[in-house]
């Protein structure tokens, strides 16, 4: 059993790279861990110094992921394949980058992720390998998306046959906003507004193509094995998903997890 995991280098807290590196490994089974980054760590580390959270258990949990800020030497350092692109599109442009020179047939599995998401377990991959449930999806997203069952990009596993359906890479046609040479980003959620529309033809082909697409978890980017970040942080949310998020981290937290 051969996994990718291809993240979108941009937050760079030290919590995910790490927590992704010491994932449990079944035997026989290799991890090959790729930043596809579209800005240098040192910028990120200059725009979250002095970052004040507040309180509460998303407060709480953003401390936790950004205790330190990652350097490209320690990515380096914990085994991660580091690689600068331009910053043309987020998510799914990052992908398309690591497509562009890497075969991904000689993978089982492929996870395509951001880097803002809160690893909270060590199983990811022996979990859902051993399971075997695996076999019957062609998709696996950490939660259902907004509308349910629309994957946004980040944080989803890819069979190889499911990306060769989809062309071998993701169609980003319906996006306009092209951000090369710019380091910065503010948490204002209309600016990438239009990397939106990214997801848009993918989610079409899957419907069209019949794919079928498994969940980890029922709550908007809430599972037993990752917190996904908005725009950098836990505790950014969009007011119509929050009651979907607040019920995954109750879950969480009756049960000791966070």
């Amino acid at each position: 059993m051969r996994i990718a995991v291809v993240c979108s280098g941009w937050h760079y807290p030290a919590h995910f790279y790490e927590a992704m590196a010491r994932q449990k490994r079944l035997d026989g089974m290799q991890i090959d861990l790729f930043c596809i980054s579209h800005r240098n760590p040192s910028f990120a580390k200059e725009e979250k110094k002095g970052r004040k959270f507040g309180r509460g258990l998303r407060a709480k949990l953003d401390r936790l992921l950004y205790k330190e800020i990652a350097s490209q030497n320690l990515i380096e350092a914990i085994g991660w394949d580091y690689k600068e692109y331009p910053n043309t599109i987020g998510d799914w442009g990052n992908s398309n980058q690591w497509l562009a020179e890497h075969d991904y047939t000689q993978y089982d599995l492929l996870l395509f992720t951001h880097d803002d998401n809160l690893i909270i377990h060590d199983r990811l991959f022996a979990d859902i390998v051993e399971d075997g449930a695996y076999k019957d999806w062609d998709i696996l997203a950490n939660s259902p998306g907004m509308p349910a069952g629309y994957i946004r990009g980040s944080f989803e596993f890819f069979k190889p046959d499911a990306l060769t359906k989809l062309g071998g890479k993701f169609d980003l046609s319906e996006v306009h906003l092209d951000r090369t040479g710019i380091t910065t980003a503010s948490e204002d959620i209309a600016e990438l507004y239009d990397w939106n529309a990214g997801g848009n033809p993918t989610n079409y082909a899957i419907l069209q193509l019949g794919l079928k697409v498994g969940y980890l978890s029922p709550a908007y980017r809430v599972s037993a094995y990752c917190i996904e970040g908005e725009r950098g942080y836990i505790s950014n949310t969009h007011g119509a998903n929050t009651q979907y998020e607040e019920m995954g981290l109750k879950f969480l937290k009756e049960n000791k997890v966070i």
